[in-house]
């Protein structure tokens, strides 16, 4: 297995069968479940108590939870928000996190409950790298960057990310990807590439925590970001795609097909990924015996690391 994943201790970490849809590859990540977490249906999304605070809560009586890095809520009739990195909530215990972003200029209202959710588009995420933007408490942090993502994509100039996925144009391609992309078996993460590039690397505690959340990331961060690139003419048609199946091919032939495109793709990714070097020291929140690392690959890359009594669990890199 490449490198990368050795150099940050998480083992036992295979590759699962290649998806490539339009210029988005998905490599899955399969292995074991890790670490003791509580399930995503203990971890509901509370309030916004004042613009720049969300507020979640775990339920578990036993472990703690994971709130997976910039992930937004977005309910019509309050100020949509998003949180700046990851989070950690105790078991049956609710948890402010005062440093999330308002990812609607100018809109009232808090939020109260779940609404529709995604994660932060790449290059939105990549801002809130910098450690002293994700600290600070300003609600107002992230809407120069949103205006810049939304310029030649939408016509308006408010930092409104709604007018981005609630677009006749885009939300519905966003929905296709979101289906057309399925976990396999005993997946628990993904490296997505863009034409063949690697752009994000994502490893889950558990299976069951990748189910829960892969939909937002493909849809709202990797979709999210590959249909505005190619909007504004900045991402080359992919190298890795899928090869023609004849009309008149049977069972084993289509498998062999999508056998020999996965396997060249693996090989292909792993020499890439040996590439991508994280680092870094800054530790963002520790509970008990979880701890949230922001690391940095270099070239505006990076993300966080939450690892429980020292071994990795849970991963959230865009490159």
């Amino acid at each position: 297995m490449a490198s990368i994943f050795e150099r940050l201790n998480f083992k036992n970490i295979g590759l699962g069968r290649v998806q490539s849809v339009d210029e988005m590859t998905v490599v899955p990540l399969v292995g074991p479940d890790r670490g003791n977490i509580a399930s995503p249906e203990s971890l509901n999304f509370q309030s916004t108590t004042q613009y720049g605070t969300m507020v979640f809560e775990n339920t578990d009586p036993i472990n703690p939870a994971i709130v997976p890095a910039n992930i937004m809520e977005r309910k019509m009739g309050g100020q949509d928000h998003a949180m700046a990195g990851s989070g950690i909530v105790k078991n049956r215990s609710s948890q402010s996190f005062n440093n999330a972003c308002c990812i609607e200029e100018s809109q009232g209202g808090y939020l109260r409950g779940k609404g529709d959710e995604d994660i932060l588009p790449i290059a939105l995420r990549k801002t809130l790298l910098n450690i002293e933007k994700r600290r600070k408490g300003d609600y107002t942090k992230l809407w120069p960057d949103i205006k810049r993502w939304l310029r030649g994509v939408v016509t308006s100039s408010r930092a409104h990310l709604r007018y981005f996925y609630d677009s006749e144009h885009f939300k519905e391609k966003l929905e296709q990807f979101a289906a057309e992309f399925e976990p396999v078996e005993n997946q628990i993460g993904a490296v997505i590439l863009f034409a063949g590039v690697p752009v994000g690397i994502e490893i889950m505690p558990t299976a069951e925590h990748w189910e829960a959340y892969w939909q937002q990331l493909v849809r709202g961060c990797y979709g999210a970001e590959m249909l505005r690139l190619k909007k504004l003419g900045k991402l080359k048609p992919s190298a890795l795609i899928l090869p023609e199946i004849p009309e008149d091919a049977d069972a084993d032939e289509v498998e062999k097909i999508l056998t020999n495109f996965s396997e060249k793709i693996q090989k292909d990714v792993i020499p890439l990924l040996d590439n991508i070097t994280p680092s870094g020291s800054n530790v963002i929140q520790q509970t008990d015996n979880l701890k949230t690392v922001l690391l940095s690959t270099g070239s505006g890359g990076g993300g966080d690391m939450i690892q429980q009594d020292a071994t990795p669990i849970y991963l959230s890199l865009v490159l």
